[in-house]
């Protein structure tokens, strides 16, 4: 028989190593080497052994103060039995492999979630105006979920005779298969882990005792929800398999674009197009708002990108609401009449350009350029 290496020397660490940098080694050597990642290789699985034995004695306080004293000889003329001991490292595979694996590793070792009766939960989207969304709406929808069978009551059985013990997994709930040398424990897939079966399905629900049942439901969507919201509706989902408790149903809520306003948050933002006449005289203008249009008063010479705020005239929040900022986009003709483009001339004639400051600071750096 080969002789044994030093433990330490197998999860290359040093002898003063704390447990977490321990645990740290053999995280990373275990996924190096696990069978799974190396399928038929035979060297990679006695690796694997080896690393999960060191670890397994150099994470327990007690077994590795008896190592350190004695070595491979504190454990007896056999050594250590990593088949026989190997459970407590089966308690530690979730805390040092945590998200690496996850359920994996439960199924591997045999941690199973009981079979539930509980109804699944359902979900619909649907999409709504950003009108509606602001002042609160409700909306009808049409739903498909799964109720209690009315041929069989919810039993699955045709003549209600009740449940056999399912012949595949022989009443356990569980199928078992080896993978190199683990052997890997799962629900059984004839009777999803409930370990029965329908003895006579029903010919209605073929025995699982539940028909699909479209519904109309009403819902209430608040004032101000917000794009990708969901909306929880207790006990309106699946009913559960015999008789178990609904689940829920969630209507997530999509808020469409709209024609004039951008939201953030619970603040409206808009353009609002300007003649350049009107922004040279001042003048008023009409902004949109949520429940209709507003007229506003423009200064003179009001400039493109102008910006003005109108407050409560935003989203509804929990007191009060949000503002709606009109962005000001001077526009310019595209075409002159005669008359016009006299008039336009004659402005230009006239123009002093102590009355455009951008125009004046940009001559400054163009002639010192």
């Amino acid at each position: 028989m080969a002789e044994k290496r030093d433990y330490y020397e197998v999860l290359g660490v040093g002898r003063n190593a704390s447990l977490d940098e321990i645990k740290k080694a053999y995280r990373d050597l275990a996924l190096k080497y696990h069978p799974d990642r190396n399928p038929g290789d035979k060297q990679a699985e006695e690796r694997f052994k080896e690393i999960t034995e060191a670890y397994e004695v150099l994470s327990d306080p007690e077994k590795r103060n008896t190592y350190d004293q004695f070595g491979h000889a504190g454990f007896g003329p056999q050594g250590f039995d990593w088949r026989q001991d190997f459970g407590r490292v089966r308690m530690d595979f979730s805390d040092i492999f945590g998200d690496f694996f996850g359920d994996f590793f439960s199924d591997i070792f045999g941690r199973q979630t009981e079979p539930s009766n509980h109804g699944e939960d359902v979900e619909m989207r649907i999409s709504i105006p950003l009108r509606d969304a602001a002042r609160g709406t409700e909306r009808t929808i049409s739903v498909s979920v799964y109720e209690k069978c009315p041929v069989c009551d919810g039993t699955g059985s045709k003549t209600k005779k009740g449940t056999i013990e399912c012949p595949q997994c022989h009443g356990t709930g569980k199928v078992r298969y080896s993978q190199g040398f683990i052997t890997i424990s799962q629900p059984c897939p004839r009777c999803k882990g409930e370990g029965s079966i329908i003895a006579d399905p029903c010919v209605n629900c073929h025995g699982t005792g539940r028909v699909r049942v479209m519904h109309k439901i009403n819902v209430k969507i608040p004032a101000g929800i917000e794009s990708g919201i969901s909306l929880r509706l207790r006990g309106m989902g699946n009913a559960g398999p015999r008789g178990g408790p609904r689940g829920d149903l969630y209507v997530t809520v999509f808020v469409e674009e709209d024609e004039f306003f951008k939201r953030k948050g619970y603040d409206l933002y808009c353009e609002v197009p300007v003649s350049v006449i009107t922004a040279a005289l001042g003048g008023e203008i009409e902004i949109p708002t949520l429940s209709g249009k507003v007229r506003a008063k423009i200064s003179p010479g009001t400039q493109d990108g102008t910006v003005l705020r109108l407050r409560n005239l935003g989203i509804p929040r929990s007191s009060g609401k949000g503002s709606l900022f009109a962005i000001i986009r001077v526009i310019m003709p595209r075409g002159f009449s005669r008359e016009e483009r006299r008039l336009w001339e004659q402005l230009k004639a006239v123009e002093d350009e102590r009355n455009y400051p951008e125009i004046q600071k940009y001559r400054r750096k163009l002639s010192g350029s």
